[in-house]
C-alpha cells in the first residue's frame, strides 16, 4: 500500500513514543510469513451490556475492535504513527480549508454493495449537524459542506483552515458504512470480517471476509471476542490457553509474564492518559482554588512508582504527553505540595474537603488502585476523598460526566483532536462541561496556523490555561499492556492504543 505524501507539512505526533522501550520488539512482528487459517480467540476488558455497534456511540475498546474489523477508515494510522490512505486513496488540498479526496474503486461492502462517494458523505455526515448523537460531533462539525463531486470523489470544506484535518478521519467512530445504513445490530462495512454475531458485554463472533481488498491483512479465518471485564479471569484464559490475546494486563503481575516462555507482554508506551475530572457545573468544583487543591494534593509520583510500577510517565494537568512535538516544556512541573493544597483551600474559604471521588476499571484497570493512592496522600492536604467504586458495566452511562469528581482516560490523538474532544465548549464528549472563551478562541487561532512554530506557541498557551485553570488532575500517562500467547504473530505495538492500535484482529495470525 503506497504512503501518500501530502503537500502541506505534517508532523509525526506519535513515532517517538511508539518506537521506544517496547518488550515486545517490533522486529518480532515480522520474523514470520503470515499463516491463512485458525481461529482467533480474544479476551478483553471495555464492553458492556449498554454496548452499540452504531460507530456514533462507541466509548469502549470492544466497540473499537469489533468496529474496525468490521469496518475500515478513510485513513489509518499505523503503529508508528504515520498516516496512510485506507479507503481515502488520496487527498488534496492548497489552502487547508477545501480538501478533495479520491475513494478507492473496486471495493464491495459485505452485502454486496459497490463502495462510492455517497457511501462516505452518509457516513461522515452521522457526525455532523446540530442532531447528531455522535462523541465526534465536535470533530466533524468543523465540516461545513461535504459533498460527492464525482462517483469516487468526495469535495469537503471546513469551517477553518487546519492542516492536520485528514487525520480526524482516523478517529475511532468515522467508520465507513453504505449510504443510509441503519441496522447497527448487524454492522456491515468494508472491513477483513463479516458479523456473525454480537452480544453486547458479553461476546462477539466475526468471519474471515474472503473478498477483502488488502491482500496482506485477514490472516485468520474466525475470530472469537470475549468480554471478560475481570483481568484475573483474563490472564488465567491466556496462561490456561483457552485465549491468544489479552488486553489491560495488571502492571502487578507484569514482571512475572515476562518469566513465562509461552507468553509475550507487549508495551505500548504513553498511549493513554488517566484523568480526574473536576466538574465544572457542578459544586464545589465549579471553584478554581477547589481544582488546584486536588491538583497539588495528588501524589503523581507515588502514582507512577506504586500503581503503574514504572511503566509511565508523569502528567501536569494536561492532556498533551512529554513526547509531544507540542509539549509545553516550560511550564512548572506540578507536584505533591500539600501546602499550596490547603492555602487554596483557604481561599476557597475552606480549611478542608471532604469529596467523593467515584472510580471504575471501566477506565483501566488500575484506576481503583490509582484513587486510592489518591486518596491515601491527600489527606495531608486537607482533602478527604470518599473513594466509591462503580462496576465496569454501565460506568460511562451511569457515572461518567454525572458527578463532581470521577475517572476517566483519554487515547493518544492529534493534538487538535484532544483538546477540541475534551476542552472545547460545544464538544459533547467535554467531561467536565469546562468553558473558556480564550481557550476557544485560541484553539481555534491554532487549528488555522499553518506554520509550525507558531502553532506550538498557540498550543503551549492552551497547555499552560488547562494547567492554571483547567478541570482536569491528569497524573500520569500510561503505558498500555497487553499479552499474548507466543503463536500468535504480527501483533504490533502502537502509539495509537493497546491492542495494535484496535486493529489486532485483522493483522494477527497463528502459528500452529
Amino acid at each position: 500500500m503506497p504512503i501518500y505524501q501530502p503537500a502541506l507539512t505534517r508532523r509525526n505526533f506519535l513515532a517517538t513514543g511508539a518506537a521506544a522501550g517496547l518488550l515486545l520488539p517490533l522486529g518480532m512482528a515480522r520474523a514470520s510469513t503470515p499463516r491463512k487459517g485458525s481461529e482467533f480467540r480474544l479476551a478483553m476488558a471495555g464492553g458492556s451490556s449498554d454496548n452499540s455497534l452504531d460507530p456514533r456511540a462507541f466509548t469502549q475498546q470492544v466497540q473499537r475492535v469489533v468496529g474496525v474489523a468490521v469496518c475500515n477508515q478513510l485513513v489509518e494510522i499505523l503503529p508508528d504513527g504515520s498516516l496512510i490512505p485506507e479507503l481515502a486513496e488520496s487527498w488534496d488540498s492548497s489552502d487547508a480549508i477545501t480538501w478533495v479526496l479520491k475513494i478507492r474503486e473496486g471495493i464491495s461492502f459485505h452485502n454486496g454493495k459497490s463502495l462510492d462517494a455517497e457511501d462516505v458523505v452518509y457516513s461522515i455526515n452521522l457526525h455532523r449537524g446540530t442532531d447528531t448523537t455522535s462523541g465526534a460531533a465536535s470533530l466533524f462539525n468543523a465540516i461545513v459542506e461535504i459533498a460527492a463531486t464525482g462517483a469516487h470523489e468526495v469535495t469537503l470544506r471546513l469551517e477553518s483552515p487546519n492542516a492536520e484535518f485528514m487525520r480526524t478521519f482516523s478517529d475511532y467512530h468515522a467508520m465507513i458504512v453504505p449510504a443510509d445504513f441503519k441496522d447497527w445490530e448487524n454492522l456491515t462495512g468494508t472491513g477483513g470480517y463479516i458479523l456473525e454475531e454480537f452480544q453486547p458485554g458479553i461476546r462477539a463472533t466475526l468471519n474471515r471476509n474472503p473478498n477483502y481488498w488488502k491482500t496482506d491483512r485477514a490472516h485468520v479465518d474466525r475470530v472469537v471476542l470475549t468480554v471478560v471485564n475481570d483481568a484475573a479471569a483474563r490472564l488465567s484464559g491466556l496462561q490456561s490457553g483457552t485465549a491468544d490475546v489479552i488486553n489491560q494486563v495488571d502492571r502487578k503481575v507484569a514482571g512475572l509474564l515476562e518469566r513465562n516462555s509461552s507468553v509475550e507482554l507487549v508495551r505500548s508506551p504513553g498511549a493513554v492518559h488517566w484523568t480526574f475530572i473536576c466538574a465544572f457545573n457542578a459544586e464545589p468544583t465549579s471553584n478554581n482554588h477547589i481544582r488546584q487543591a486536588l491538583k497539588y494534593g495528588c501524589d503523581r509520583q507515588a502514582m507512577l512508582d506504586v500503581v503503574m510500577k514504572g511503566l509511565g510517565s508523569l502528567g501536569n494537568d494536561h492532556p498533551i504527553s512529554p513526547d509531544n512535538p507540542y509539549y509545553n516544556s516550560a511550564l512548572e512541573q506540578r507536584s505533591f505540595d500539600p501546602d499550596r493544597a490547603r492555602f487554596h483551600l483557604k481561599e476557597a474559604g475552606l480549611e478542608s474537603l471532604s469529596i467523593e471521588l467515584y472510580t471504575s476499571e471501566a477506565a483501566l484497570p488500575e484506576a481503583v488502585s490509582l484513587s486510592e493512592v489518591y486518596q491515601s496522600k491527600a489527606g495531608a492536604a486537607g482533602i478527604n476523598l470518599n473513594v466509591i467504586r462503580r462496576p465496569p458495566d454501565g460506568y460511562w452511562t451511569d457515572t461518567w460526566m454525572k458527578k463532581p469528581l470521577a475517572v476517566s482516560s483519554w487515547l493518544n490523538r492529534p493534538i487538535d483532536q484532544t483538546l477540541s474532544l475534551i476542552y472545547a465548549t460545544d464538544s459533547a464528549w467535554n467531561e467536565s462541561y469546562w468553558s473558556n472563551s480564550r481557550f476557544d478562541t485560541l484553539l481555534a487561532e491554532g487549528k488555522a496556523t499553518l506554520d509550525f512554530d507558531k502553532r506550538k506557541e498557540i498550543y503551549g498557551e492552551l497547555q499552560a490555561i488547562l494547567h492554571d485553570e483547567g478541570p482536569s488532575v491528569i497524573p500520569v500517562f500510561a503505558d498500555f499492556l497487553d499479552a499474548k500467547s507466543a503463536r500468535v504473530k504480527g501483533f504490533e505495538p502502537s502509539g495509537v492504543a493497546d491492542l495494535s492500535g484496535d486493529r489486532i484482529i485483522e493483522r494477527v495470525w497463528i502459528e500452529e
